[in-house]
């Protein structure tokens, strides 16, 4: 059997092709997300609404430029698993004082915000703005998928490290704040000193 090799040239046009591709499908999701249904076509409000779908659509073309982000973002969500696990959940309860009793399935929307701050911050700056535009809230403060659904395999492992890091961090320490500043210092996070009332 007679093996078939693309030589340079060739490479970067399948290259190019996939990512325009990949681009197409992007803003295709994007324009089938935002409500398309326009009863007044000329009305301020289908304006408004048009100028914003075409705002995100720039952000998502410059965005995509990014290699971090091919490499990071998958256009549609995968199955759902477990990768956030009980022990980070228990370990960022006992520095918040929070109270839980076994199984920790509900939490304070504070909960999300720690978690963008010490594990999504991680990836590079533009991965979480990406995922925060492909996975919009469907109401306030729930969202059809878990932003993790929208990562690579590469980038999902690369979380459950960071996870991992996370919760062995938080075992050495007694508050949030002290255990926030140290592991954002450790893993060069960016974050804002919060003042202590």
């Amino acid at each position: 059997m007679k093996s078939s090799k693309l030589n340079s040239e060739d490479l970067k046009k399948v290259k190019a092709l996939q990512e325009k591709k990949n681009r197409e499908l992007l803003e295709r999701f994007i324009i089938d997300k935002t409500d398309l249904k326009v009863k007044n076509k000329y009305s301020d409000k289908e304006l408004d609404a048009e100028n914003e779908r075409r705002k995100i659509l720039d952000t998502i073309r410059n965005l995509w430029d990014s290699e971090s982000i091919d490499a990071t973002i998958l256009n549609n969500p995968a199955g759902y698993e477990t990768i956030f696990t009980q022990e980070y959940y228990q370990e960022m309860f006992r520095l918040n004082n929070w109270e839980y009793d076994g199984i920790i399935s509900e939490k304070p929307w504070q909960a999300g915000r720690h978690t963008n701050e010490i594990i999504y911050y991680r990836f590079s700056k533009e991965v979480l703005p990406f995922l925060r535009l492909v996975n919009p809230f469907i109401i306030p403060g729930i969202r059809k998928y878990k932003h993790h659904q929208f990562l690579t395999t590469g980038a999902r492992k690369e979380l459950s490290k960071f996870i991992f890091q996370a919760t062995n961090l938080m075992r050495k320490y007694d508050d949030w704040n002290s255990f926030r500043i140290a592991y954002c210092e450790l893993y060069n996070v960016p974050y804002q000193l919060k003042l202590l009332l």
